[in-house]
């Protein structure tokens, strides 16, 4: 394969009343009066009509209708929403990675996909207005500068131990620019983030019948969702030993020759290069393993670091050693967004009833809330108005927090925003009615020791491949996983002494 040319800000988009000579080979449209540009590799859709304007960026999928593109699906939007309200209920169903700029007369609104993967950030100040997909755009048009607590946070312990670190939903590290989170929408006019979603009570069930017509409804949103996005053009598949991706592998089944099947590796001996490459062998689908490089280049390094915020080291070697072995302009799929699905926050206990800036500080996740005050403060005020709102619609608070912060939601945006330069990617479970069907499930179908949620689904799309053990032990040694450990303490140690 050809090596990829690294283009900058690629797939990302800003839109303000500025002209930005820097950006005059990017596509071009305009909305609620100001200029809307988008790097060549973003699709962008504009529609205006009877009063009201449409800027859709990105892409969008209905599983309820997989042969649609996006103009189809945007052409149903117009015809079927006169209000933003309902333009909301019109998203629920959609998945995809996109940002949507609604304007009905003189009111004008942003929102993103189910996990904020298609990010939207915004200058708050009383001057001017300016958004973007990646706060690194707008140094092009405003002084762009950090917060003090950028500097608490790089120098907390949780930075220098935890290699894919996370922060407060909404949170940014820059003055005067914020974020939406996943499930609000921006009031542009207002300058003001809102929340959506949850709006509607849980549905709960617990009969046998319903349990499976639930199932069945998932398997087939999931299926379809899948024949969505290979109907598009070209797309891959980074195939694991876990649950996530057995899941999506099962529903993809018809479409399993169509797909690109590869897996980024350090040692043949992990779990999730040997127990992949035995399933693709058994069924007789080509398998593209991808060796992370241990170097990366000062020229690689660098662009990496200045095309995203808050960009990872890890992140860095893992993408970059991709570069000139993944086939250009292939979608990734991924599983992932099952946190809020699999409890991920409370796996091994029941639901507390009040969630408290003590209860999250105790989990490695948020560990860095003990040591950085402003932070803590920001997640305390947010998690009290979350917990407001799952109280009120029956939903657990850490279920949805796992919606907004983890891997369906900021810390997957964050993954998925480095990765631009590289590929798009699509997340078929990040999607507010089929998350809304797990979570009707009684919670034995979402225990993550067992997931039988997930191996009923399986077994409607393709029984053979609960054959095959779920997340089994690598092949290290003893001495080998010690090595690692101690490989690991000691980079903690010299990150301490040093303060890198």
């Amino acid at each position: 394969m050809q090596n990829m040319e690294l283009i900058r800000f690629r797939r990302q988009y800003l839109i303000t009343d500025k002209e930005v000579a820097e950006l005059d080979g990017w596509q071009k449209e305009t909305f609620n009066g100001m200029n809307a540009y988008a790097e060549q590799s973003l699709e962008i859709h504009k529609i205006n009509k009877d009063n009201k304007e449409f800027l859709l960026l990105g892409y969008w999928i209905n599983p309820h209708s997989p042969e649609k593109n996006n103009s189809d699906i945007m052409e149903d939007m117009v015809a079927e929403c006169d209000t933003f309200e309902s333009i909301l209920q019109f998203l629920y169903p959609l998945s995809g990675r996109y940002a949507l700029f609604c304007k009905f007369g003189g009111k004008a609104y942003g929102v993103s996909d189910a996990g904020g993967f298609r990010p939207i950030y915004y200058t708050d100040n009383n001057e001017e207005l300016n958004i973007a997909s990646n706060i690194f755009l707008l140094k092009y048009v405003m002084d762009l500068k950090e917060k003090k607590e950028k500097y608490q946070f790089e120098n907390s312990n949780f930075y220098k131990w935890s290699p894919t670190f996370g922060w407060c939903p909404g949170y940014t590290f820059y003055q005067n620019v914020e974020s939406v989170i996943a499930n609000h929408y921006l009031d542009i006019n207002e300058r003001k983030i809102c929340r959506f979603f949850p709006n509607t009570v849980l549905r709960t069930i617990d009969s046998e019948t319903d349990v499976y017509n639930c199932v069945s409804r998932i398997a087939e949103l999931l299926r379809n969702s899948i024949a969505g996005i290979v109907s598009r053009g070209a797309v891959s598949f980074s195939l694991t030993s876990g649950y996530d991706s057995r899941l999506i592998l099962s529903t993809a089944k018809e479409f399993a020759e169509k797909m690109y099947f590869w897996i980024s590796y350090n040692s043949k001996k992990e779990r999730d290069y040997y127990l992949p490459q035995k399933i693709l062998s058994d069924n007789n689908l080509p398998f593209h393993p991808i060796k992370n490089r241990s170097h990366i280049s000062r020229e690689q390094s660098r662009f990496y670091f200045e095309n995203t915020p808050m960009a990872h080291e890890i992140w860095c070697r893992y993408y970059m050693s991709m570069m000139g072995s993944y086939p250009d302009d292939f979608v990734v799929i991924r599983g992932s967004a099952s946190g809020t699905i699999r409890k991920a926050y409370y796996a091994e206990i029941q639901h507390p009833q009040h969630i408290t800036m003590s209860y999250m500080s105790n989990d490695p996740n948020f560990a860095y809330l003990i040591e950085c005050k402003p932070l803590r403060e920001y997640m305390d005020k947010y998690t009290i108005s979350l917990q407001e709102y799952c109280v009120k619609y029956r939903y657990k608070t850490l279920d949805i927090l796992q919606q907004e912060y983890g891997e369906g939601g900021q810390w997957q945006a964050q993954s998925q925003l480095e990765s631009d330069f590289l590929h798009d990617v699509f997340v078929p479970l990040s999607n507010r009615e089929i998350i809304d069907l797990f979570l009707q499930l009684p919670d034995e179908y979402r225990d993550p020791k067992d997931m039988k949620a997930y191996k009923e689904i399986i077994k409607i799309g393709w029984t053979e491949l609960l054959n095959y053990p779920f997340n089994p032990p690598s092949k290290y040694s003893k001495l080998e996983l010690k090595m690692q450990y101690y490989k690991e303490a000691a980079k903690f140690k010299l990150k301490k002494i040093f303060g890198k």
